[in-house]
């Protein structure tokens, strides 16, 4: 998920998001690429959304839900390599594998891009036309509000809204909750994921997520929201989610900002049918770290 300027969506909600340029001290980390697959979409085409591994050799530590940046083009003075200064692109991207990676070897992370742009400049062009074994130069990680809280116990409960490439950060954190998606996983709380798509076949890691719910139907929830409307699937379970939010539970939201209107007075018609002051209760769960955001 590529991440750009800070949006604010209201007076009480802030999405934290990568700034859209930035200059940071230090090295930038090597990675090579391993693989660049096309999960939906017309290949090298506008509107392709690609599934990228990189190898940064066990020497990039992340937790799950951070973002890094990646370094395009050089800063034009010869000092992109250089200790002292480096320029970030004009995206970052959110890391779509658990810590360990996808081959769970500790040495790989990945990425999940949509080709905005065909053109030379764009980043997220130049990340899809990658082949392998090319160098990739990036920097981080950074953020914090798709990363899970500490869970030793494994009984947190988790309610994840996310469109299109808003879906890497929450990959992240299943891939950690249920890292083997062909057997039973150790967690025994409650991820449950809503994920908005135009259609079916616009949706991205399906079979993964599908898979785990057939494995963890008891912690694990995969709902489907095409044309997008999660607003639409978020009122159906009003219920159950306001209950779970009273509980402590969190609810994250990654993906386009032109979800979140829709989703606040999505929440706000419930909690007045429930006699609930929505202001003060999403000022509560904002201070209490429960509502997390973070869209493009």
């Amino acid at each position: 998920m590529a991440l750009k300027a800070e949006f604010k969506t209201s007076k009480l909600m802030d999405a934290m998001i990568a700034p859209s340029f930035f200059c940071k001290e230090g090295k930038p980390y090597s990675t090579k690429v391993i693989s660049v697959k096309t999960l939906v979409g017309p290949q090298g085409r506008l509107g392709e959304i690609c599934h990228i591994i990189l190898d940064h050799g066990g020497k990039f530590p992340f937790v799950e839900g951070q973002y890094f940046g990646v370094i395009y083009p050089p800063d034009g003075d010869g000092d992109l390599l250089g200790v002292t200064k480096f320029y970030l692109a004009l995206n970052a991207f959110s890391i779509a594998s658990c810590r360990d990676g996808d081959f769970l070897d500790g040495k790989t992370l990945s990425l999940c891009v949509r080709r905005a742009e065909l053109s030379e400049g764009s980043v997220s062009n130049y990340l899809c036309n990658l082949k392998e074994k090319d160098e990739v130069y990036i920097k981080g990680p950074f953020g914090g509000p798709m990363v899970f809280p500490d869970d030793p116990k494994g009984k947190h409960k988790h309610i994840m809204v996310a469109t299109a490439t808003g879906i890497a950060p929450f990959r992240s954190n299943i891939k950690q909750l249920f890292p083997n998606s062909e057997s039973k996983a150790k967690f025994n709380g409650l991820a449950w994921l809503i994920d908005g798509a135009d259609n079916y076949n616009s949706l991205i890691y399906s079979k993964e997520f599908a898979n785990i719910q057939d494995k963890n139907p008891d912690h694990f929830s995969y709902e489907k929201a095409l044309n997008n409307f999660v607003d639409d699937n978020i009122y159906k379970s009003g219920d159950k989610i306001f209950a779970l939010l009273c509980k402590g539970a969190c609810i994250y939201f990654a993906g386009s900002k032109t979800m979140i209107p829709g989703i606040l007075e999505t929440f706000e018609k419930i909690a007045k049918e429930k006699g609930v002051n929505w202001e003060k209760m999403l000022t509560g769960l904002i201070a209490n770290n429960q509502w997390r955001v973070e869209v493009y």
